[in-house]
């Protein structure tokens, strides 16, 4: 097996388990929480995210893909490495001093003061590092570790409204040791250099030309988590994040195709085979909106019944709020895959820039307008708007510049069935009381339906794929 397809595994294997443990934890702290509970950590933490961003200052991104050019040559990847690290740390120490003098003067609490560890951890990940050498198995096999010790604390120690310090010391504390373990196998990919302080001031300078656009994205894509908490309630804040959570968790898990072939990507345009890496773009695009639309309209089917027993009855508002964001799951991977495999290993930032600005702008005008008169719903509602719109500025820049896209045929006729697939699960568990064996039947149902309507349809981006490995078979035979 290639390098590519070791680590699309390992990415995918760690995103598998990051979704099934909230199929564990999140009932367990929604009904132990409530959403007054849950809805003040996600508050707490929408604050630090701001400050966690500050610290990373664009390194997630502009680390891998210049890691990703020295990472044949050790003498040039440990300069690399401690000339980005070294402004890091600096970094870290000056943003975790403006962390405290915020929350002193805003008294922002207990929950707030906790997750400063977040910004040590911002600053000490070093993930960006074996995402460049396309190492992506340490990552894995360390994330995997504490995903499970973080879902053994939480199943074990989370019981009712007392817990939340409790509850955010647990996630803070994994979000910590996660950057920090990996500082451990680092060692024998580098040695020490002394960096440079005229390097690392013009490594970070071009990093912040990608820490702007972070900011814009953290403005769309968290800032209306802070508005619904000042602008609303703690309640709205709960019942919006578990929401959007149920739809992150398939974005997180689509999205590790793109983590895997951004340094794929960044290499085949470095060495002019521009045809071969756009076909590859094509290809991941119309594969990931075969599933993120089935997923999409699946969340739809199975909202009305999943809720009351998974989440609890403080979120029933989430019946309103729930399939709205579920159009999340199709906009975002499509955006992600054409930003970090297209516009970004071709270093087109202005392009990139521009719809992320867009999308900011456009989402605090409209968020402060539908907010207040809507709540939860409000927030949603933007969300997807926003999304949808930087998803459309992306897939024109590509389009444009490639004349390829989307497989029209393909995407017309998945959302057909996602459509039929939400009809035909609705009409046969309409009568059915909202209990896990309902969703499992849901689920199967909903498979079975989708699968066979874009097989039916030649509408399936699997049937090539099992075509060339049933080929395969017959010759070897």
């Amino acid at each position: 097996m290639n390098k590519i397809g070791k680590n699309l595994i390992y990415q995918s294997s760690y995103q598998v388990l990051k979704i099934l443990m909230p199929l564990i934890t999140v009932p367990v702290v929604s009904h132990s929480l409530g959403s007054v509970g849950v809805g003040q950590y996600a508050f707490a933490n929408s604050i630090a995210q701001y400050f966690v961003l500050a610290t990373a200052l664009g390194l997630p991104l502009y680390g891998t893909r210049e890691i990703a050019k020295v990472s044949d040559d050790k003498s040039l990847l440990s300069k690399k490495f401690w000339t980005l690290e070294g402004f890091s740390i600096i970094l870290t120490g000056s943003v975790l001093l403006c962390y405290f003098i915020v929350g002193i003067i805003f008294n922002l609490g207990t929950i707030y003061f906790i997750q400063s560890l977040l910004v040590v951890g911002a600053g000490l990940d070093i993930s960006w590092f074996f995402m460049g050498i396309e190492d992506f198995k340490k990552i894995t096999l360390v994330n995997f570790l504490l995903q499970l010790i973080s879902f053994t604390l939480i199943v074990t120690q989370i019981h009712s409204t007392q817990d939340l310090i409790k509850y955010t010391i647990i996630l803070t504390i994994v979000n910590v040791l996660s950057p920090i373990t990996l500082w451990y196998f680092v060692r024998d990919k580098i040695y020490f250099t002394k960096p440079k302080f005229i390097e690392m001031c013009s490594a970070l300078k071009s990093s912040a030309v990608l820490f702007i656009p972070q900011v814009a994205i953290i403005l769309y894509t968290n800032l209306n988590k802070t508005m619904l908490g000042t602008l609303g309630n703690k309640n709205f804040v709960g019942v919006f994040s578990n929401a959007l959570l149920v739809t992150t968790v398939f974005i997180t898990l689509i999205s590790s195709i793109d983590t895997v072939l951004m340094p794929h990507a960044t290499r085949l345009f470095s060495e002019n085979q521009y045809d071969k890496g756009y076909s590859m773009i094509q290809r991941v695009l119309n594969f990931e909106a075969y599933f993120t639309i089935a997923i999409s309209a699946g969340i739809i089917a199975l909202s009305d019944k999943l809720i009351p027993w998974f989440f609890g009855s403080s979120f029933s508002e989430m019946n309103s709020v729930l399939p709205i964001l579920s159009i999340l799951v199709i906009v975002i991977p499509g955006g992600m895959s054409i930003s970090r495999q297209y516009l970004i290993p071709q270093n087109c930032i202005k392009e990139y820039n521009t719809s992320v600005y867009l999308g900011a702008i456009i989402s605090i005008i409209l968020n402060f307008i539908l907010i207040p008169p809507l709540g939860a719903l409000g927030a949603a509602i933007v969300s997807v708007s926003v999304e949808s719109l930087i998803w459309l500025i992306r897939l024109w820049d590509f389009w444009k510049n490639t004349r390829l896209g989307y497989s029209k045929w393909q995407i017309i006729m998945n959302i057909l069935t996602g459509i039929t697939m939400v009809v035909v699960i609705k009409l046969l568990t309409a009568s059915m009381s909202p209990t896990p064996t309902t969703t499992i039947i849901q689920v199967l149902i909903g498979i079975m339906v989708y699968i066979v309507l874009s097989t039916l349809l030649y509408a399936n981006p699997m049937l090539p794929l099992l075509k060339q490995v049933n080929d395969k078979m017959f010759s070897k035979n």
